[in-house]
């Protein structure tokens, strides 16, 4: 999902670490090369025809998954509505991931539809505050790399937020600050990003570098997830603006790597090859995890995994500027457009050249 900002601004004596290319504003979607029929011979043109016959069994869903799944990472993982606090302690958090192993699908429209028409409160809906706040842990395959990220935002309407982060590996660092003033969010493009079905899709496109209609709206949705905490008509219209959308399964009762269970809606590109993963809770809708995987000749390979574990309100972030009895500066638009000006010059024709008696030489 590409889902991480640069910070704007950081609290003195943080470094802010470059993110991973997958969620704030783009999805990672390098993919892993299949082997060519060239480089390897008898061995790659049974790989290809494998993987072939693999996508059509997959999607068709006529591979029933393992009976055991991989032991949850995060086994009973929540934060209730109360504000939390990053977890330090990821160095045993980063191992490779299974991939989500999926029952046989069904058509996504019935199942999102009901769930826009019956979107159920969350307890922690009824928390008040003007930002919106989320706690969320992503791990990244970069070819073999692992990373952990764990991360609490904060963001308001007026395009102004926050965020602690740490990570494993972590590079020397601990806690890493980030604050934005008013205004400084305008390039996440997340301002009133639930207003319409419309412009939720629109929002949700500018989140990620996808391609494909079908996986722009799937991931784009899981990067807004990381930065709002919409209330039951939001999670409605998002359960309706997939309902819209063609090419999507639904997979009732998929587990998360929290243990939680919910309804799985996948979308593929990449001819099969690449698929993505977001899993709603079947009576909220609330996004509950989102995953990125590719096809490999040996299965599904997870590259990006967000697990979504707050989502409330909160008046305050983890530090506000000193309070001052200086009314706010009305912020001006620094755009300006070309116009004519007031005076016009029109110059001479020969403004330099003075007019010769008959017989002078010009001096030049």
């Amino acid at each position: 999902m590409n889902p991480m900002p640069i910070g704007a601004q950081s609290r003195p004596g943080n470094a802010v670490a470059a993110p991973h290319a997958v969620l704030s504003g783009a999805v990672d979607t390098r993919t892993a090369s299949l082997p060519s029929v060239a480089a390897c011979g008898r061995w790659a043109y049974r790989g290809k025809v494998g993987v072939a016959v693999l996508v059509t069994a997959l999607i068709a869903g006529q591979v029933p998954p393992p009976t055991s799944q991989e032991s949850p990472l995060l086994p009973g993982a929540s934060d209730g509505c109360d504000v939390p606090s990053p977890h330090d302690d990821l160095a045993g958090t980063t191992r490779p991931l299974m991939a989500t192993k999926l029952r046989p699908g069904q058509p996504a429209r019935p199942i999102l539809l009901h769930l826009a028409h019956h979107a159920a409160a969350d307890p922690c809906d009824s928390a008040v505050g003007r930002f919106n706040l989320v706690h969320h842990r992503a791990w990244y395959d970069n070819e073999g790399e692992q990373s952990t990220r764990d991360i609490v935002r904060w963001y308001a309407d007026d395009d102004s937020g926050a965020e602690l982060m740490t990570q494993h590996p972590s590079d020397g660092f601990g806690v890493i600050e980030d604050f934005w003033p008013p205004g400084w969010l305008h390039d996440r493009n997340l301002f009133h990003a639930y207003r319409s079905t419309d412009w939720l899709r629109a929002k949700s496109r500018l989140q990620n570098a996808q391609l494909n209609r079908t996986t722009q709206l799937v991931a784009g949705l899981a990067a807004l997830a990381t930065w709002h905490s919409p209330g039951p008509p939001q999670r409605a219209l998002a359960a309706q603006a997939l309902a819209d959308t063609t090419a999507l399964t639904a997979h009732p009762n998929t587990p998360d790597h929290a243990g939680r269970t919910g309804i799985a809606v996948a979308a593929t590109s990449d001819n099969g090859r690449e698929r993505h993963l977001l899993i709603l809770h079947p009576s909220t809708g609330a996004v509950l995890a989102y995953e990125r995987a590719i096809l490999t000749p040996t299965g599904w390979r997870t590259r990006v995994y967000l697990l979504l574990l707050t989502h409330t309100h909160t008046p305050h972030r983890y530090w506000e500027p000193p309070a001052t009895n200086t009314p706010p500066v009305a912020l001006t638009v620094q755009r300006e457009m070309p116009r004519r000006p007031g005076v016009w010059l029109v110059p001479a024709e020969h403004p330099c050249t003075p007019e010769l008696e008959p017989g002078e030489v010009s001096p030049r």
